[in-house]
């Protein structure tokens, strides 16, 4: 495995030590289904990493043109207009074509019937990119878009109207890139972008905002844009507050939920807004804690981070979960729950970091407040899923598998049917439990 990759898998598993037996964490992905009708709706929006998978907000700004198998699972039968007792997701894998090795999945996003992948790629000399990004019909066969700048650092991607953005940083400052397809992809000049970075998105009723810092600020800075082609660099106290102590952000029906460090021994504070510089403060957690990702849906809100969990009906009120799950590289909030994904672990040959047995983890709760973790199949002991999408009736899982020497991990992806709404377990006092140790 490269310094690179070692590094990379270092970091992210010491991120998710947690320390006890039964936990768990997520791992690459792979998959492939049937092309998904046009119509079909993108409920969530990855703002990478740093980025929630909160669901696309319902009006957004629209842009100018210019393996391997890694699990066997049997598909849940979707049974029209009934629930089902909790959430249960059985990953189908398959390979996909078009994407090769990459560092770590930073996004994907689908606009219209167009889907697009942002990764970062292992450094391979001075003259490589250092980020591409994909396009897909059917997110199963997949294209290169141009190649970008070697100096192009992207690090999130979204959906905005029928077009998409990505934003990261160069040798000049922040980074915007806009596409009205997914597939030409260009540059957005604006002086307000100088000397920054902006390595998290979020879609509002009113437009996108972008979080990140100022080489001359590290505390947080804050763009907003209508329409992705013309931005401010915002000064207003809401907004600079909320990008100051940023955890997680993540957006719902055009409301964006964010919350917000007031101090090391205080609870994060809970900010909305459904605009983009002005941002209101509407509560805080019960208690001190990390929130890593929300996401909200039509049966409300979810939050996870450091293996716990809280919920909201409003996004305004909440309340912890008994358990949350003990990975968080992903949430979305569909329907019929909430699901989580992620990995623990270390893969073969690595003496640092968490030495649980390398795992991919996905856990489902119907309401936020109780978890249970799906079983871990073999494929998952070297695969992850790190993004996902809702499609129709269906989760799409996007992640990574390592080869058979652990030397590099090529995406992959997964889907999983969903039922059209659940309910929660009987066995509500086992539910969180996870299915087996160690992965």
């Amino acid at each position: 495995m490269s310094d690179i990759a070692r590094a990379r898998v270092l970091l992210i598993a010491l991120m998710f030590v947690i320390g006890a037996c039964s936990a768990t964490s997520p791992a690459p992905s792979s998959g492939t289904m049937a092309p998904a009708p046009s119509t079909a709706s993108n409920t969530a929006a990855s703002t990478a990493t740093a980025s929630t998978g909160a669901p696309s907000p319902t009006v957004a700004p629209t842009l100018s043109a210019t393996t391997r198998t890694a699990a066997t699972a049997t598909p849940i039968a979707t049974a029209a207009s009934s629930e089902t007792a909790g959430l249960e997701i059985e990953w189908n894998a398959e390979d996909i074509t078009g994407i090769g090795a990459v560092e770590s999945i930073l996004g994907v996003a689908r606009a219209g019937a167009t889907f697009a992948l942002l990764a970062s790629l292992p450094y391979r000399d001075e003259t490589s990119p250092q980020a591409a990004i994909w396009w897909s019909s059917d997110s199963a066969s997949w294209l290169p878009t141009k190649a970008f700048p070697v100096s192009l650092r992207l690090q999130a991607i979204a959906a905005a109207g029928r077009g998409f953005i990505a934003s990261g940083f160069d040798g000049d400052g922040a980074a915007v890139w806009v596409s009205p397809d997914g597939r030409d992809w260009q540059p957005v000049n604006d002086p307000s972008l100088s000397d920054g970075n902006i390595n998290q998105l979020v879609v509002t009723r009113s437009g996108i905002v972008g979080f990140g810092w100022r080489s001359d600020d590290d505390r947080g800075s804050i763009w907003t844009s209508a329409d992705g082609l013309e931005w401010l660099a915002a000064t207003n106290e809401t907004g600079l507050t909320v990008a100051r102590g940023l955890q997680a952000v993540g957006s719902y029906d055009g409301r964006a939920i964010a919350f917000v460090s007031e101090g090391d021994d205080e609870p994060p504070a809970i900010w909305e807004t459904r605009g983009r510089a002005e941002w209101t403060r509407v509560g805080a957690l019960p208690d001190v804690a990390w929130v890593a990702r929300v996401a909200g849906g039509s049966r409300g809100w979810a939050a996870i981070g450091d293996g716990r969990a809280w919920t909201s009906k409003d996004g305004r009120s909440w309340s912890n979960a008994a358990l949350g799950p003990d990975v968080n590289s992903d949430l979305v909030a569909d329907e019929a729950g909430f699901i989580a994904v992620g990995y623990i672990g270390s893969l073969p040959g690595e003496t640092c970091g968490d030495q649980r047995p390398f795992a991919g983890h996905t856990w489902t709760s119907v309401d936020g407040a109780t978890w249970r973790r799906m079983p871990v199949t073999e494929g998952f002991r070297t695969a992850m899923v790190t993004k996902l999408l809702v499609v129709d009736r269906s989760v799409l899982g996007f992640g990574q598998r390592a080869d058979s020497g652990y030397e590099e991990m090529d995406v992959r992806r997964w889907s999983a049917p969903l039922p059209d709404r659940a309910r929660p377990n009987v066995e509500s006092d086992e539910a969180s439990v996870p299915v087996s140790c160690g992965g």
